[in-house]
């Protein structure tokens, strides 16, 4: 099958003051936001450009322009290649010059969920489900390069990830007219804007509606820039969508609360997290639909806590290890009942007996 994908997005006016080799998003007033991304070195804009960049600058190092890097296991604590990344897929990642255009394939899957995601500089998204090949010329996207991080849904078992490691990852394909290197960018500014950002993002409700595709989408910026800089890489609400929770408690007292299911097309899961959007542990770290312990009411019970915080705790069917206080998770719903997940009410945790 092959899939020819053309669009056209609007170039508009920039008032970044270091040079940025596009301009699509007007002036971002964040003058009247709860954090100001100017106060600290970088407009809006810039920050938005920056992390994307950042991104693709790290992925590099791996395999180099239009080379995809397959992970070969599930996402690690020690991983730094992405903030809030998660343990329900196996990634491969790929940064892409797309100037001159690009095609890429993915091989049929069946009914196992496998999908590649094209984020570009200014942090839209274009999603792609399926297999197949997929043709662009260069226009769709504004800026010179692109990351493109392929899933492929796992039940997290090492039986299945080997599966997909020896027969689903080779089958992958890019190829590219150009292999320019990614532009330059100011990272210790960068990293100071995203910490600062962070406060924002830490705060937010949900991410709900944030990802699109074209800059004329975008509705909030100053909660699509918190959401930039806590989860940078998030799918459109058709595809994922997410609820973070930030309960602010320590790790050394067992928390507790009980979940519905959300309704999904494919999986959904909770995955734990740092202040700084990593995992915190290779172990626990992650409840999802393949491996919960239900209640006979069809509700989940996690408990949350360090190891010795919970020992004395009865009747433990999920547990999820936290080591580092200020801790949070996302949760995940992949192939979502829009409508029902906006409306997902969050239990809160409390001190379990």
């Amino acid at each position: 099958m092959r899939k020819t994908i053309i669009s056209t997005l609007v170039a508009l006016t920039s008032s970044a003051a270091i040079a940025i080799p596009f301009d699509s998003i007007e002036p971002i007033d964040s003058s009247n936001w709860d954090v100001n991304p100017a106060n600290f070195g970088m407009t809006a804009e810039q920050f938005l450009e920056a992390e994307s960049l950042h991104f693709m600058a790290n992925m590099v190092k791996r395999e180099g322009i239009n080379g995809i890097f397959h992970f070969t296991t599930l996402a690690k604590a020690e991983d730094r290649w992405v903030v809030s990344p998660n343990n329900d897929v196996v990634y491969s990642m790929a940064v892409v010059d797309a100037s001159e255009g690009f095609t890429l394939s993915m091989p049929d899957t069946g009914d196992r969920y496998i999908t590649a995601q094209i984020v570009s500089q200014e942090h839209m998204s274009t999603q792609l489900l399926g297999g197949g090949e997929y043709t662009f010329d260069g226009s769709e996207f504004k800026g010179s390069h692109v990351a493109i991080g392929f899933r492929v849904g796992t039940d997290g078992s090492a039986e299945d990830v080997e599966h997909i490691v020896k027969s689903i990852q080779p089958k992958m394909s890019i190829k590219s007219n150009s292999a320019k290197p990614v532009p330059s960018y100011d990272v210790e500014t960068l990293l100071v804007v995203r910490g600062e950002l962070m406060k924002g993002y830490n705060v937010l409700p949900d991410t709900f509606g944030q990802m699109t595709d074209d800059v004329r989408n975008v509705q909030d910026w100053q909660k699509f820039t918190y959401s930039t800089a806590g989860a940078w890489g998030l799918s459109a609400d058709e595809y994922a969508m997410y609820a973070p929770y930030n309960p602010g408690v320590s790790k050394d007292v067992c928390h507790v609360a009980t979940y519905p299911q959300p309704e999904v097309e494919h999986f959904w899961s909770i995955t734990l997290y740092n202040n700084e959007k990593y995992l915190m542990s290779n172990e626990y770290n992650v409840i999802n639909t393949g491996n919960v312990n239900l209640n006979q009411d069809g509700t989940f019970t996690v408990h949350f806590g360090s190891k010795e915080a919970c020992a004395g705790v009865k009747d433990i069917k999920n547990f999820a290890l936290i080591t580092e206080d200020n801790w949070g998770f996302l949760m995940r719903a992949y192939g979502a009942n829009v409508e029902q997940f906006k409306s997902y009410q969050m239990p809160k945790v409390a001190a379990a007996k």
